[in-house]
């Protein structure tokens, strides 16, 4: 046994106990986590313990902040508590003042959300301190504030806590400045430098790399055993581990190509797709559910995200070049596509959070999604004011927010594919069917009551319009919805606006007064009135004008209005009479406010846009309206959650395309100047053939500006991410933010070259994976240099390979792999991933509302927002699964099972070794071994069985 665990432990990373290790460990054994069945693996797990601990991964403190809690902040916190106005002696505009606190002492404590008057004041829990006072945040608001001070609270925000502070602001970069800045500045194709060592260097990258590494007196490390070699590439590929067989014919192979034979080889198996598709998901920020909780039966679940995830499989393995990968993702209904499953390509943009429904929170998420994982900016920064590093103003933000604000996401999705057998099929596609027509009748019913509201509460709709009116503004901020006739719809006096708009752009005989009184001062505005009616006569004679509405001229006579809001009245009056009446006079008013061309009444299309939104955002329909119609989606989508059908989870253009406004302080209640759908202003230099503004939504545009040859982020972007993965690290770290705090490329020449080269070569991405593993850079062995450890101990500059530990997705697939349960069949549903599910993990249900705990462990990518490198922790619940888990005891008894014939001990030993590690074992190995097993039957084969699978060597690729 002492033997054994000795071999077992010498396999392990070298780490420092740790106090969380420690917590976690006392947690599990109180909760009664740990199931000790023999005593080996007490003393596994004791003696893991021992030299385990916990390394810390952090998400991007400030990026959390800026696109998260700033907005937050603006939007319902510095009105009473910012430069102007501090209630309670509070102020949250900067990091010293909060840290100074108010009247009632810290505002909050970093760290602990439960000691902090902050979250007190925002959950109402305390009668006498509730913040905001008017309207309590919501629950992801709340769940915002709570998750930032849990992480510290960081905050990079500059300024004093006095009474008079600094602005806070940051000089960001200016549109000149970009101009210098090295990711804007055009790709180059620089020369290779010239090197001593001509010999070590395969093709010219790895010039680059030698080059770098001669001026700093250092050397590459040597080529790796082939071995090595062939173990590297095949989990680099396709994320499973190569067979014995396949390491020894190609440690036999001594043909020049040899190497290159494996690669191509690689390329071209399905679980190549598998491998890198989940790579590109974690950009994507991929799930099958959105975030909101299941109650009252309803559905949480995308029902066909799968198929965008099928998508990406088949994209990669069909290897799509990558700038046609970019389009279809944005606008892939656009396009001529030769195959109808690409549809499911704009899942890119419809697989992220629901935001429970807020709108421009969901376009928020989006534009973070594209601009980073396409561009590799963090545009959504500018959200909230101007970035304050890059050149990227607010108005680059609301340009972008209009293209996708000028979308929709149909209920009834596109097909794409079936499978099963014809009568299942017509079932579904009847019961389908009907839900639908339910759906379009119930749009019809909310129409016509959004018509009959319109028809009968035009008094109270002109007089909210007053109401907002600068010059007859009574009352500051929100004016409320409530009539003693109802509550108004809130788009309602917008649209009798935009009636009136339009029809006085020429004379009308209706309207024509309106604007004159509407200019009026509210001061002494019931002289001017007068006098305006005295003179109407005069009004109409004028060159351009006409004789005015008689009811109209009345009304205004027999009233004498004293305010503005006495003229709304007047025109409600009217147009109420002239419903209920069949006079000659009344037809022409009722074709003007409620006829096909006017504006007032909604359309189908508009009033199924609105019923999808949420209740904060909706504007046409009232709540009850709103859950019921939600009912009837959760019943479509309860139906397709075992469709037969395939759907693709599309956008389409909206019937009218979004007209971006600034919000100001990124509050959607308040819009600022118009800006229109155009590219971000600091590259449409570049790629002036694809810049805005755009005339129609502008979604293809878009794309083709992203995909241009000649942006210079996007081929950097990807062939930086495509690097980070074969090397652990890209040439830029900062795989996502390629602006002013982001990190500076190490080896900027060849960053460039490789951009070029991509490009040059079809944007290929099997091409550019063949190039980067036959390069002498890649093939170097992991062996350490204590002169190179001392000048660059991060490796930055390459002078061997990183040693990496595989992710839970090849870990997970390779013990299955290993065991022989391994099923690599591409595409279908997502599945929970328990201990009957063996398909590769890429297929397994990710669950963005209850995201498991095991994934969580073992660091895969949460879908909160586009991930662009998973964090990597080593903490005990990992060494716990492998140790006491009812899965990885199962992948050691099947491996057992596959040795099962093998009588001889040492024989058996072996092929555990060969179907484990790809090798025989070594001496030393073979007689521990030995030793353990002796004759203590089954159940210390299966403990050995199991110590291989967690061994050290299983985890790591060197």
């Amino acid at each position: 046994m002492k033997h054994l665990l000795r071999a077992f432990l010498l396999s392990l990373p070298r780490l420092a106990t740790s106090a969380l290790g420690g917590a976690v460990w006392g947690s599990c054994c109180r909760a009664g986590c740990l199931d000790f069945p023999r005593g080996m693996k007490r003393q596994l797990i004791i003696a893991t313990f021992a030299f385990a601990g916990a390394l810390h991964g952090a998400e991007d403190d400030n990026e959390f902040f800026e696109s998260k809690v700033r907005p937050l902040l603006v939007e319902r916190c510095l009105e009473c508590h910012g430069e102007k106005k501090q209630k309670g002696g509070l102020r949250l505009d900067s990091k010293a003042a909060w840290q100074t606190g108010g009247d009632s002492g810290a505002a909050l404590v970093p760290g602990k959300p439960e000691e902090s008057l902050l979250m007190t004041a925002v959950r109402y829990t305390d009668k006498d301190m509730q913040m905001p006072p008017k309207k309590k945040l919501s629950e992801a608001e709340i769940a915002v504030l709570e998750e930032w001070i849990k992480g510290g609270a960081p905050d990079p925000r500059e300024g004093s806590a006095g009474p008079v502070a600094a602005s806070g602001k940051m000089k960001g970069m200016s549109l000149e400045e970009a101009k210098h800045h090295w990711a804007f500045q055009p790709i180059l194709n620089p020369a290779p430098p010239t090197v001593l060592d001509a010999a070590w260097p395969r093709q010219a990258m790895d010039r680059f790399i030698l080059g770098k590494l001669e001026a700093e007196q250092m050397r590459p490390n040597p080529i790796a055993d082939r071995r090595t070699l062939i173990r590297r590439a095949t989990f680099d590929l396709i994320g499973l581990p190569p067979t014995y067989e396949e390491v020894t014919a190609f440690e036999q192979d001594h043909s020049p190509d040899a190497f290159a034979r494996v690669v191509d080889g690689l390329l071209n198996r399905k679980e190549y797709g598998q491998r890198w598709g989940r790579h590109w998901l974690d950009v994507a920020r991929y799930a099958d559910t959105h975030e909101d909780n299941v109650t009252n039966g309803n559905q949480h679940h995308y029902p066909f995200a799968y198929t965008y995830r099928d998508y990406v499989i088949r994209a990669f393995n069909e290897d799509m070049p990558f700038d046609r990968f970019i389009i279809e993702q944005l606008a892939a209904d656009k396009m001529k596509l030769p195959d109808r499953r690409d549809l499911a390509a704009l899942g890119f943009q419809t697989v992220g959070r629901q935001f429970k429904g807020v709108d421009n929170l969901i376009m928020d998420d989006r534009i973070d999604t594209v601009t980073r994982g396409f561009l590799g900016l963090t545009v959504a920064c500018a959200r909230c004011h101007d970035h304050k590093f890059d050149a990227l103003p607010t108005a680059d933000y609301y340009s972008l927010y209009g293209v996708f604000a000028s979308t929709v996401e149909p209920l009834d999705l596109p097909e794409i594919g079936r499978s099963g057998d014809a009568k299942a099929i017509a079932e579904h596609l009847a019961k389908r069917e009907q839900v639908l027509r339910d759906y379009a009748a119930y749009v019809e019913k909310v129409r016509k009551n959004f018509d009959d509201h319109m028809r009968q509460m035009p008094v109270e709709n002109l007089q909210y319009l007053v109401k907002m009116l600068p010059n007859h503004r009574t009352v500051e901020g929100y004016i409320p919805l409530d009539t003693p006739r109802g509550a108004l719809r809130r788009e309602g006096a917008k649209r009798w606006e935009q009636l009136i708009v339009e029809r006085t752009r020429k004379f009308d005989p209706l309207f024509a007064p309106w604007p004159v009184f509407a200019a009026m001062k509210r001061e002494g505005f019931a002289g001017s009135a007068a006098t305006f009616i005295g003179t109407l006569g005069e009004f109409e004679r004028q060159p351009g004008r006409g004789p005015l509405h008689p009811w109209i001229v009345t009304g205004l006579r027999e009233r004498k209005p004293q305010t503005m809001l006495e003229v709304a009245e007047v025109y409600g009056r009217v147009i109420e009479r002239a419903l209920a009446s069949k006079e000659p006079d009344a037809l022409a008013i009722v074709e003007e406010v409620y006829g096909p061309q006017s504006p007032v009444p909604a359309t189908r299309v508009e009033i199924e846009e609105d019923l999808r939104l949420s209740l904060v955002n909706r504007l046409l329909v009232e709540r009850d309206e709103s859950v019921k119609a939600q009912g009837l989606r959760q019943k479509l989508a309860g139906l397709e959650r075992t469709s037969p059908v395939q759907r693709a989870m599309v956008v389409m253009d909206s019937t009218t395309p979004f007209e971006p406004k600034v919000f100001i302080r990124g509050n959607p209640e308040q819009p600022g100047k118009a800006v229109p759908r155009q590219f971000l202003t600091v590259l449409g230099h570049a790629v002036e053939d694809h810049a805005g503004p755009y005339r129609d939504a502008g979604r293809l545009e878009l794309a083709e500006a992203i995909a241009s040859r000649d942006n210079p982020l996007t081929a950097r972007v990807i062939v930086n991410r495509v690097w980070q993965q074969h090397f652990g690290q890209g040439l830029v770290a900062t795989a996502d933010n390629f602006g002013v705090m982001g990190d500076k490329p190490s080896h900027p020449e060849l960053l460039d070259h490789l951009a070029t080269w991509f490009m040059e070569h079809g944007w290929s991405l099997k091409a550019l994976h063949r190039h980067l593993l036959l390069s002498a850079t890649w093939q170097q062995s992991s062996g350490d240099q204590p002169g190179c450890r001392q000048r660059d101990p991060g490796n930055r500059l390459l002078w061997k390979m990183n040693r990496l530990r595989l992710e839970f997705e090849p870990f997970r697939d390779s013990l299955l792999a290993v065991a022989g349960r391994l099923d690599t069949r591409l595409e279908g549903w997502s599945q929970p991933m328990d201990g009957k599910f063996t398909r590769r993990a890429v297929y397994g249900l990710i669950d963005r509302y209850a995201f498991p705990p095991l994934l969580q462990s073992f660091d895969v990518a949460a879908p909160e927002s586009s991930v662009s490198r998973r964090v990597e922790t080593t903490v005990p619940q990992q060494a716990l699964f492998m140790m006491n888990s009812a899965f990885a005891e199962e992948q050691a008894k099947a491996l057992l099972v596959r040795v099962a014939n093998v009588q001889d001990a040492e024989r058996r030993i072996e092929r555990l070794h060969e179907l484990t590690f790809a090798r025989k074992p070594v001496p030393t190995e073979r007689h521990l071994a030995l030793e353990f097993v002796g004759d203590g039957g089954e159940s210390r084969w299966l403990d050995y069985a199991q110590a291989l699978l967690m061994s050290h060597e299983f985890t790591l690729i060197d």
